[in-house]
C-alpha cells in the first residue's frame, strides 16, 4: 500500500486552508478539492504545506483525518476550502 500523508495547506496571501490526503509528494501535490483548486486558480499557488500525519494503515489514516476534520470543523468553517471531511476516500 502507498504511503498516506495527511497535510494542511495554507494560502499565504488569503489565509484559506485545505486539509487533504495524498500518496504523492505533498509539497508538490496541489490538492484535489474543487473550492481549493478554484481558489488557487484565482489567487495563485503561493501556499505553505504542513505534514500532519503519515501512515501505511488506511483505517488509522481515516481516524486521524476525521479527528482533524472535526476538531477544525473544516466543512462549516469559512477558514477552510473543504466541502467534506477528510476521511481518506477522496472527494472535495
Amino acid at each position: 500500500m502507498a504511503h498516506l500523508t495527511l497535510y494542511l495547506k495554507t494560502h499565504n496571501k488569503t489565509g484559506l486552508k485545505y486539509l487533504g490526503k495524498t500518496t504523492r509528494d505533498p509539497y508538490i501535490y496541489k490538492g484535489s478539492g474543487k473550492r481549493w483548486l478554484s481558489h488557487l486558480k484565482t489567487h495563485g499557488d503561493d501556499v505553505t504545506t504542513k505534514i500532519l500525519f503519515q501512515t501505511n494503515n488506511k483505517e488509522e489514516f481515516t481516524q486521524v483525518g476525521l479527528k482533524y476534520s472535526n476538531m477544525w470543523n473544516i466543512v462549516e468553517s469559512d477558514s477552510f476550502a473543504n466541502l467534506k471531511p477528510e476521511n481518506g476516500d477522496g472527494g472535495s
